[in-house]
């Protein structure tokens, strides 16, 4: 197996740089979820995907409103938006969700996802590596997702670009994705797709967001530590109603536009059930969250 295909760090990264993103994670929990990854590879439940198969092994109870996701266009171009608040485990529940209505789906995403060959037909990688390479990939992943688009297909963003982070150094206050990029206006305007905004609830843990005021390298190599804490939590997903492009024509600039749906996608939070983000088989159940006034769908 790729010695690459369970790190974020990378062939081009310095040799110190790898060596120390390897190091934490195979110290923070990169070997369970390797296992789980390799189980299900031995091991495949017939018809699974492999999101449905990351969803079921990691025992995510994913909240949301069953009647929200009906509502997604069945056809025609479609950009679905979201926060981005832990990395790889928000772009999995991300693409399992969005599976269930669209199956003609890409997502723009980290190319991590890409090293499971599982994943890779769903992903249009995302390199952060700042190499020449990198930006090949890049440009080439923007031109496949408009190409996507104008065929009617739909394309998964998540327009910030990286993980949400506390603005301050102690992890103390909540965090926030940075400003959304404008490309995900590019998308949308060319396209003239509808905007499905979707909110995920939660963050990553104190240790990441002080970390990631510390270094760029230790942040990475905390996002498999951020998946494994995990096992067994339940997620909140609000969904929110399709966008017509009509309605956006009117913001013709496209950072506007990006903020707009920012906006848009944050005030979804009080359509979600609270975070709970212990594992699930610890939480009583008369605590357990429920949406009085929608039919709430969990994976189980």
């Amino acid at each position: 197996m790729d010695k690459y295909l369970f790190s974020y760090a990378t062939a081009s990264d310095p040799p110190i740089k790898r060596g120390l993103i390897r190091l934490v994670e195979k110290a923070t929990g990169q070997p369970k979820l390797k296992r789980m990854y390799v189980h299900n590879q031995r091991f495949p439940r017939a018809g699974e995907t492999f999101f449905e198969a990351a969803v079921r092994s990691l025992e995510l109870d994913v909240r949301y409103d069953a009647r929200a996701l009906s509502a997604v266009p069945k056809t025609g171009p479609v950009v679905f938006v979201a926060n981005h608040p832990y990395g790889v485990l928000d772009g999995i529940v991300m693409s399992w969700l969005v599976s269930k209505a669209r199956l003609d789906f890409v997502v723009l995403t980290h190319i991590v996802l890409t090293r499971a060959p599982e994943a890779a037909g769903f992903i249009l990688p995302v390199d952060f590596s700042g190499t020449e390479e990198a930006e090949r990939t890049n440009l080439a992943s923007r031109a496949a997702a408009r190409a996507h688009l104008a065929k009617g297909g739909a394309v998964v963003v998540f327009p910030a670009g990286g993980i949400s982070t506390a603005p301050d150094k102690l992890g103390l206050k909540p965090a926030v994705d940075s400003r959304w990029q404008p490309f995900v206006s590019q998308l949308i305007q060319r396209s003239k797709a509808t905007v499905v905004p979707i909110w995920f609830g939660g963050q990553n843990s104190r240790l990441f967001q002080i970390a990631s005021h510390v270094s760029l390298t230790l942040r990475l190599s905390l996002i498999f530590h951020e998946v494994r804490t995990r096992i067994g939590a339940t997620l909140p997903v609000a969904i929110g109603a399709p966008i017509p492009f009509a309605s956006l024509a009117a913001i013709r600039d496209r950072q506007a536009l990006a903020d707009d749906l920012r906006e848009r996608v944050y005030a979804l939070a009080r359509l979600a059930p609270p975070t709970i983000n212990k594992p699930r088989r610890a939480i009583v159940k008369l605590l357990r969250p429920k949406l009085p006034t929608s039919r709430t769908n969990r994976a189980a």
